[in-house]
């Protein structure tokens, strides 16, 4: 997977347009769809940054250093989920993204 695949992955899972990931970390909307669709692969550390914290998970995750996505709960804690864990939240957050009034 490559960082632009990582950044679709996740406004798709959380259910974020371009336009509220920008409101969001402060980016420009052209910026951030240039970075999503692979339309440039450097991305400045502070953007990546922001992405992350915005799509809650690590730059590292973003970049491909780790392989599974943290929650910001994990972090919020100081301690990491399994890998069980991680997909009875990712499950849930499936659930309730399905629960949402158009």
């Amino acid at each position: 997977m490559t960082v632009s695949d990582r950044i679709r992955a996740q406004m798709t899972l959380l259910g974020l347009s371009y336009g509220k990931l920008a409101d969001t970390t402060g980016l420009a909307k052209s910026a951030i769809h240039r970075y999503a669709t692979g339309q440039t692969d450097k991305i400045p550390t502070e953007a990546l940054e922001k992405l992350a914290h915005a799509l809650g998970v690590t730059p590292a995750y973003l970049t491909g250093w780790e392989e599974r996505p943290h929650t910001l709960a994990a972090h919020f804690e100081g301690e990491e989920f399994s890998e069980e864990e991680l997909r009875e939240i990712e499950d849930f957050v499936r659930f309730v993204k399905s629960k949402r009034r158009p």
